[in-house]
């Protein structure tokens, strides 16, 4: 019965902790134990003192790194500098519009003929021909197409910026989610190493018994087993820090070889406790889906307009001036400078737009549709997103509450086990199984720490205010 109870803890434990047990014989075990204890404990100190030589860095400083060297948020930030661009050139359709031409060459006789072709003649023109000419106009009326361009294009210049406060956030949810996996890695390391320790002052205690003869050698193994499973178990997870610091290298733009030390304070600060209604209502301001699709909506309102302006007559205004040469307008032509200018009202209309702009409009009335419900989609998901990421903090708020009590009860029955078995009222299998259980409380009050921060900053994620 003990031994169908350690297997299923052993099992249990493998759970937690994936890859942590491998197959091993007690032979290799007794004959490469120690020499593999040795170098191991060895490189674990090394590796502590790497980690206590890296710079803390908080969690604010390593956003500030991923924003100055994010490539997305430098692609998006050209998109908006584009955007600022195109507005800069809309602005200038409200000024008048000027040209010029000058036309230099050779322009030949006139070659004059009867209706009947019967007859030809010649009129000499001055051969050389130079025209000059200046001519500026400005749109005065046109459905106000002009302003509502320009609306058009400011509103999708604040709709590049979005882009780019969104991408912003989604950088620092990834940022911290990466941050806070090395901060629950660096914890579980601790809580390995403190169980790699106890099972050394226990094995120690086992072999003093083995040599009393109260113990049989079976229980060095076993406790020699599980300081192996240990140790290898912290050799993954020192893996695991450097891969996951890579991965935060990458974002930040930090040299491929550097090693993060979170700030060790980030668990210990108190979050302000706020009603779900608080995080809807922030959501309502901040969170940039719903502003782009407002925005959106916005762009398409403004095409109906500008569709419609096609139906109305276009109202400019107009002025310039010719300088020519030869007057060819008199007999003989003359070999002289001449120069004419005007200005007036010039009026114009589309007939083509009584049948036309209908199908325009319809199509944009369409997009704008189209644009209100997606607005409407998008406040629905936003709300179930921040209700969902509330829910899930006020879980890990109360699971940490939980299994902080049941890691209490789990060191307590440690101690009375322990106590229990080095006075041989227990077996070796009763004392495996009491510290596997603290081993998994003391894992799950861990992960549920990490996960109470990770959690709150998915919930400012959606509502769209991470700081």
């Amino acid at each position: 019965m003990k031994e169908k109870i350690f297997l299923n803890r052993y099992h249990h434990l493998k759970r937690w902790v994936p890859g942590l047990f491998r197959p091993c014989t007690y032979a290799i075990l007794l004959k490469g134990g120690l020499l593999f204890t040795s170098l191991l404990t060895a490189s674990l100190q090394v590796s502590a003192q790497d980690t206590a030589s890296n710079k803390i860095t908080s969690l604010p400083d390593v956003f500030k790194m991923a924003v100055a060297n994010s490539v997305q948020l430098k692609i998006a930030a050209q998109n908006a500098d584009l955007a600022r661009q195109v507005t800069s050139v809309r602005e200038l359709d409200k000024l008048p519009s000027v040209s010029t031409k000058i036309d230099y060459g050779y322009i030949s006789n006139a070659d004059i003929w009867t209706p009947s072709f019967s007859k030809h003649l010649v009129a000499p023109i001055p051969h050389q021909y130079t025209d000059f000419s200046v001519i500026a106009g400005e749109i005065i009326f046109k459905g106000n197409l002009v302003n509502n361009n320009l609306r058009r294009s400011t509103i999708e210049e604040q709709i590049a910026q979005l882009n780019v406060d969104k991408n912003t956030t989604d950088i620092k949810f990834l940022v911290a989610a990466q941050y806070l996996d090395i901060y629950r890695l660096i914890d579980q390391r601790k809580v390995f190493s403190s169980n790699l320790k106890l099972a050394r002052y226990r094995l120690k205690n086992i072999q003093t018994m083995q040599k009393q003869g109260m113990v049989t050698q079976n229980d060095v193994l076993r406790t020699t087993l599980t300081i192996s499973d240990l140790q290898l178990a912290i050799r993954q997870i020192d893996d695991n820090i450097v891969i996951q610091n890579r991965h935060l290298n990458m974002v930040t733009g930090q040299p491929d070889t550097n090693s993060l030390a979170p700030d060790t304070t980030l668990l210990e600060k108190k979050i302000d406790q706020q009603s779900m209604s608080y995080f809807i209502q922030s959501g309502y301001s901040g969170n940039h889906d719903l502003k782009i699709a407002g925005s959106q909506k916005k762009v398409a309102e403004l095409n109906v307009k500008i569709a419609g302006s096609d139906r109305y007559p276009e109202l400019s205004l107009f002025t310039g001036t010719d300088l020519q040469r030869p007057y060819t307008y008199s007999d003989p032509k003359e070999d002289v400078f001449y120069n004419v200018w005007e200005a007036g009202i010039s009026l114009k209309y589309n007939i083509s737009s009584i049948y036309q702009s209908p199908r325009k409009i319809k199509a944009a009335k369409i997009q704008l549709e189209e644009t209100s419900s997606a607005e409407t989609l998008t406040r629905q998901k936003m709300e179930v997103a921040i209700s969902t990421a509330y829910i899930k903090y006020t879980e890990a708020q109360e699971d940490l509450r939980t299994y902080e009590h049941d890691l209490g009860a789990a060191e307590e029955n440690y101690r009375i086990v322990e106590k229990k078995y080095f006075n041989q009222l227990a077996l070796l299998t009763d004392i495996l199984d009491a510290a596997t259980t603290k081993l998994e409380a003391e894992l799950k009050v861990t992960n549920a720490k990490v996960n109470t921060i990770y959690t709150y900053y998915q919930l400012l994620q959606s509502t769209g205010n991470i700081n």
